[in-house]
């Protein structure tokens, strides 16, 4: 089976457990959307998606969150929810799926093959081809750093682009996941 991944560049989501709301913390009600666009679909998980987050919020960057679906359960999709595993992973507590290391985003990208941005500068999504495991790359609501671009694309990634609108980062996501269920064969 093959597996799609998802990559959020956080650039000010909290690294240290946090009290209140997730908007709060740094703008991780961003990284909750984009878990929630990436992994759910009605009634059930994406067993074959990885989403990952990279926080580079103060005071304690970068830590690299990851959640996958083939390993997650024991969860709902309400943001409260997801307030509290986050919360849970940052203070070192575990739970099924969900992880967190002290890793920066570059050495990830060099562990990847199929590598893309989703830029609005790029090749219309529609009209590519993808490999067996594609691997998106995006930012959050200040948009990825030009030099962690530019080393992208020194890295091979192309820029996918969903078109000329500008969308929000779970939106991104919804989007290609919805482009790239319609091209899988049923």
């Amino acid at each position: 089976m093959s597996k799609r991944t998802f990559v959020l560049y956080s650039r000010t989501g909290s690294t240290v457990p946090f009290k209140g709301n997730l908007r709060l913390a740094g703008r991780l009600d961003i990284v909750y959307q984009c878990i929630l666009t990436s992994l759910f679909a009605s009634h059930t998980i994406r067993r074959e998606v990885e989403f990952h987050a990279f926080l580079y919020g103060r005071p304690n960057p970068p830590l690299h969150l990851k959640v996958n679906g083939a390993e997650l359960y024991d969860v709902r999709i309400d943001e409260d929810t997801w307030r509290v595993i986050i919360n849970e992973v940052l203070m070192n507590k575990q739970h099924a799926g969900v992880s967190l290391t002290k890793e920066g985003i570059e050495n990830f990208v060099k562990t990847v093959n199929e590598k893309y941005v989703l830029s609005e500068n790029g090749n219309i999504i529609d009209n590519m081809k993808f490999n067996e495991n594609p691997v998106f790359f995006l930012g959050d609501h200040i948009g990825l750093p030009k030099k962690f671009e530019g080393f992208l694309e020194r890295e091979g990634a192309k820029k996918v682009s969903l078109g000329r609108n500008k969308y929000l980062a779970a939106s991104c996501i919804d989007i290609t996941n919805y482009i790239l269920d319609s091209k899988s064969p049923t």
